[in-house]
C-alpha cells in the first residue's frame, strides 16, 4: 500500500484575506501574497519556500510516496509551482497530483472540507480504497504526528491535540473542536464550537483537553459513503469533514481510534500568524536548504 497524504487547500481564506493593522514586521511581498494565494502557498519559509514545501518535507522524512494537493478551481499558482519542483527534482522523489474542488452555479464559494476530500477521491480513482492521511494545507503537522497516524493499528483515526501544548491565544484555542472519547479510546464526538461546561466536564473527565487540528488517517472505502451521506451544515451551509467522521462512529463506536500527541501546531490562519511561522520555521528547519 502506497504511503499517501491528501492536503485541502481549496479553501477561499477569508480570515486570511481580512485588512489587519500593524503588521510593520512583515514583507510587504507576504502581505500580497497573503490577500492573492492559498495560505499554504505564501512565502513564510526559507528562500521562498511555503508551508507546504514543509509539510512536504516532512512526508519525506516520514517516507511517504504520494501527495494529493486538493486546490481551488481558479489557484492559478500552486499547480504550476510544484509541476516545476517535479521536473527539477526537488520534491524528494514524493509524486505530487492534483485534483480540484469545483464549485456549484448556486455557490460563490467551495462547498466545504467533506466536500473538497470526496471530490478529489473522485478524481484519483486509485485513491478510492486504501488508508490516506488527511491534513490541511494551512497547519505544519511533525513527522511523529505523521508517523503516529500512518502506524496506528486501526483503519482509521485522528489525533487529540492537548490543548494546553498549543500556542495560540487563548482565544482561539477555545474555538477549536474538542474530542470526546468513549471508554475504550475511540472517538465518541467531535464538538464544534463547545461551550465552557462541555469543556470543563470532559477535562474533570480524561485531565486533559483534546482539541481536533484536521489530522486524519482514514480507510477510503469506509469515508466515501459517510462524505456522500454529509449533509450541509444548517448555519454555515458547508459540508463539513468531522460530520462525515461522526458517520463512521454512528455505525461502529470502536470505528475511529484517538491518538493523544501534546505538541504545538503552526497556523497560519491570519495575516497575523504569518511572523510567528516564520520564526518557528527559522528555528526548526534551519538544516532545509
Amino acid at each position: 500500500m502506497k504511503k499517501r497524504i491528501l492536503i485541502l487547500a481549496g479553501g477561499v481564506a477569508s480570515r486570511m484575506k481580512k485588512a489587519a493593522e500593524n503588521l510593520q514586521n512583515i514583507d510587504s511581498k507576504l502581505i500580497e501574497q497573503a490577500d492573492t494565494l492559498t495560505k499554504g502557498m505564501i512565502s513564510v519559509g526559507k528562500a521562498g519556500k511555503s508551508l507546504i514545501d514543509y509539510e512536504l518535507y516532512n512526508a519525506h522524512l516520514a517516507s511517504f510516496e504520494e501527495i494529493l494537493l486538493l486546490l481551488h478551481p481558479e489557484d492559478n499558482f500552486t499547480q504550476p509551482y510544484y509541476e516545476k519542483l517535479m521536473e527539477e527534482d526537488k520534491t524528494w522523489n514524493i509524486k505530487i497530483l492534483f485534483a480540484r474542488q469545483t464549485i456549484a452555479a448556486d455557490r460563490v464559494k467551495p462547498a466545504g472540507t467533506a466536500d473538497a476530500v470526496l471530490q478529489a477521491l473522485q478524481q484519483h480513482k486509485e485513491w478510492q480504497k486504501g488508508r490516506f492521511i488527511i491534513l490541511n494545507s494551512d497547519n505544519l503537522y511533525s513527522v511523529n504526528a505523521l508517523n503516529l497516524l500512518w502506524e496506528c493499528k486501526y483503519d482509521n483515526a485522528l489525533i487529540s491535540y492537548d490543548q494546553s501544548a498549543l500556542e495560540f491565544p487563548e482565544e482561539r484555542i477555545k474555538a477549536f473542536a474538542i474530542i470526546k472519547t468513549n471508554e475504550n479510546g475511540f472517538l465518541e464526538n467531535i464538538i464544534e464550537k463547545p461551550d465552557e461546561e462541555q469543556t470543563s466536564a470532559l477535562k474533570l473527565r480524561d485531565g486533559r483537553i483534546g482539541v481536533s487540528m484536521n489530522a486524519f488517517v482514514m480507510e477510503a472505502s469506509d469515508l466515501i459513503p459517510c462524505l456522500e451521506k454529509t449533509p450541509f451544515h444548517p448555519i454555515r451551509n458547508e459540508k463539513e469533514l468531522p460530520y462525515s467522521v461522526s458517520l463512521l462512529v454512528e455505525n461502529d463506536k470502536n470505528a475511529v481510534y484517538v491518538i493523544p500527541l501534546s505538541e504545538n501546531v503552526p497556523d497560519l490562519t491570519s495575516k497575523y500568524d504569518i511572523s510567528v511561522v516564520q520564526e518557528y520555521l527559522a528555528k526548526t528547519y534551519q538544516d532545509l536548504v
